[in-house]
């Protein structure tokens, strides 16, 4: 790549940050993450109180309509299964399964990669809690899914957890609808009303097709997909229309895990919310003899080979393991906080050069930028390059070596979760610890400490290379 007689398409990480300073909102840049969602919350009171109020009471309705829905859901599934065909059918199968599940990594995928360490750690965080609520929340409500009422209505699809609220509404809503507010933000749909409404409307498409898929399959009821579907998008709301922790600046954020208190304050309400899972699972056993009813259809339907800690109560403490991924998360991060700021302490670049970063280098020489010469500090180059790991630009430059590096670093990040795939035991305590909470808890450990922390070691090698062939080039041209 040749830089002589072009004005290189280069731009200042500390402009390109969102994230660091946004001058319309500077009581929402505090350097306390406390000030900053007070200030947050209290800057729109009024809505975040009706938002708030809303949702508190359809939490209360859903309790009055709940046994009328389901009841009226069993009566509209069979008649809608007696006349759909069977093409129809097969669709659903396919969206519930791909779409509903394997396909939900997805976007999830998609916004570590393409949006800030802050905007994707606060989605994964708020994803992994969906998944660890929804669990509980099952264990206490015990609610049947309709083709456990109506055995005409299985098509083949199995779940042997109960049913409310739905897992699949749940996850759908919440990640769809923030991946919307996240999409909303960038320059192809901020300003293109259009856009905008394409964009929206294709995913609002996407979701509903997968909450029908749940219920003309039987598995489950209307009432269980509204509810499902009312708490992601509470959560998702919580989470970027109340507190907007996605607009935190990187100081803000760093106060999360810099602190003894906050430390201590996070690890042990993950440890509670787990160990509240437990607590519910061990003591609301329920009707025994409605358990062994219920087990005889999960063993005429899926077979008596379906794997006992996916029934009922232990489906529900499976789903709540979840959680020790996010507490694995915030510790990796405490300790990636703690190595980026020992390690680069005292990271120094040549301040008499023009600091130039390349981002998004286009292979049209007449598609360029305007050279950005401010020189930055120590910091806040930090701070920027952390918040940017995932600029795709980086890793354009990578040279053979850190190819491997990479390699290695997904594949130790990634090894953890051979115990989820191969444990295999009848003994309960022994399958959670060593196929659920080891894997889960490590894996993400892993990948926001040594996984994240390792990538900016590579990136700071590109970008030391970058500046020298731009210094070079400048030298060149001097001359």
């Amino acid at each position: 790549m040749s830089y002589n007689n072009t004005e290189q398409k280069v731009e200042n990480l500390l402009v390109n940050n969102e994230n660091l300073y946004d001058p319309n909102n500077e009581n929402l840049n505090q350097n306390n993450y406390k000030t900053y969602i007070k200030q947050v919350f209290q800057k729109n009171f009024r809505r975040n109180i009706l938002i708030l109020a809303i949702f508190l009471f359809l939490f209360i309705l859903e309790f009055f309509i709940r046994e009328s829905l389901f009841n009226s859901s069993i009566k509209f599934e069979e008649r809608w299964q007696n006349n759909a065909l069977k093409s129809t059918i097969a669709f659903y199968k396919i969206i519930t399964k791909v779409a509903g599940e394997y396909l939900i990594v997805v976007p999830v995928g998609f916004v570590l990669i393409y949006f800030s360490f802050i905007k994707s750690s606060f989605y994964i965080a708020g994803f992994i809690f969906v998944m660890h609520l929804h669990s509980w929340m099952k264990i206490w409500y015990a609610s049947h899914r309709p083709f456990w009422k109506n055995k005409n209505l299985y098509k083949e699809i199995c779940d042997a957890g109960f049913g409310n609220p739905s897992g699949h509404s749940l996850a759908a809503t919440y990640i769809y609808l923030t991946l919307y507010f996240y999409l909303s933000e960038i320059k192809l749909f901020k300003d293109k009303f259009v856009n905008k409404i394409i964009l929206g409307a294709s995913l609002t498409i996407y979701v509903i097709l997968i909450i029908l898929s749940r219920l003309i399959l039987g598995i489950h009821s209307i009432n269980q997909v509204i509810y499902g579907s009312a708490l992601g998008i509470f959560i998702s709301l919580i989470i970027v229309v109340i507190l907007q922790l996605h607009k935190m600046s990187i100081k803000t954020y760093k106060s999360f895990f810099k602190t003894k208190k906050t430390i201590i304050f996070i690890i042990s309400i993950s440890l509670i919310l787990q160990l509240f899972s437990i607590l519910s699972a061990a003591i609301l056993n329920g009707d025994k003899k409605q358990y062994n009813e219920l087990s005889a259809i999960i063993d005429e339907l899926c077979g008596i080979d379906y794997p006992e800690y996916r029934r009922f109560n232990l489906d529900g403490l499976f789903g709540s393991f979840v959680i020790l991924s996010l507490l694995g998360m915030y510790l990796g991060q405490v300790v990636f906080w703690y190595w980026i700021d020992t390690t680069y302490k005292k990271y120094r670049l040549d301040s008499n050069a023009k600091i130039q970063f390349i981002v998004n280098m286009s292979e049209d020489d007449n598609d360029l930028n305007k050279e950005n010469d401010q020189e930055m500090n120590d910091d806040i180059l930090i701070d920027c390059l952390v918040n940017n790991w995932n600029k795709n630009t980086y890793f354009k430059n990578t040279n053979l070596i850190q190819r491997l590096k990479l390699i290695y670093t997904i594949i130790i990040c990634c090894l953890p979760l051979i115990l989820f795939v191969t444990i295999k035991a009848d003994n309960m305590i022994l399958l959670f610890i060593f196929r659920f909470a080891i894997p889960f808890f490590t894996t993400l450990f892993l990948i926001y400490s040594y996984g994240i922390y390792n990538l900016i070691v590579i990136i700071i090698e590109i970008k030391d290379e970058l500046i020298k062939r731009v210094n070079n080039t400048n030298s060149d041209n001097r001359i």
